[in-house]
């Protein structure tokens, strides 16, 4: 499966609409520590869409998430490091679809796949979000290590709901947004021999 091909405008307008749909379900799960869909939203968007729109999304979604939030806002070189770090869903996406194909074989295969891949995302990001930052404040090494046996909890609680999230909404929302780009509904797929959609 090839990614979506997209003309300039279209790029702007799909980051935008998987953007507020992860913008809007962080602010709905708030309460919910370290238990967010934007990860798979990210993930499906580079998916389907290819790494610069996965990247765009997940650095447009923490732009306004960890600006305006309120548990205080992240700081400049901290909302570096978070939208660097999101990242990682937007490369796994691009790996997943190279994997898997959308034409119903292998469902469960591809669903532990992904699930997977969420669950090595969220431990990735957690490292770089709570080594990078203890690092760059001068703390040695050692330091950065230990300051994660604290977090153990809310990684678990993120690395567990990535398994989850990806494994069960991952699949659907990848098909309804192809669903969509094949009935044209929103002017994507121009040529079907130009964009091979879920071969």
């Amino acid at each position: 499966m090839q990614p979506l091909r997209l003309a300039g405008t279209q790029k702007v307008a799909i980051t935008a609409m998987f953007a507020a749909l992860a913008i809007s379900t962080d602010y709905a799960m708030l309460p919910l520590t370290n238990v967010k869909l934007m990860d798979t939203i990210v993930f499906v968007s580079g998916l389907t869409f290819g790494l610069e729109v996965g990247i765009s999304v997940g650095a447009l979604t923490w732009l306004v998430y960890g600006t305006i939030n309120p548990y205080g806002s992240a700081g400049g070189l901290l909302l570096v490091i978070l939208i660097v770090s999101e990242t990682v869903y937007a490369f796994l996406g691009c790996l997943a679809r190279k994997t898997f194909s959308f034409d119903g074989t292998g469902i469960a295969a591809r669903s532990l796949f992904w699930g997977s891949l969420g669950s090595i995302g969220a431990f990735l990001y957690d490292l770089n979000t709570i080594i990078t930052p203890t690092l760059l404040s001068g703390f040695p090494l050692s330091v950065a290590f230990a300051s994660l046996i604290p977090a153990i909890p809310f990684m678990l609680a993120h690395e567990v709901s990535d398994f989850v999230f990806f494994s069960t909404i991952g699949p659907v929302l990848a098909a309804a947004t192809l669903k969509i780009a094949r009935s044209r509904a929103i002017g994507i797929v121009k040529q079907d021999s130009q964009v091979p959609v879920g071969k």
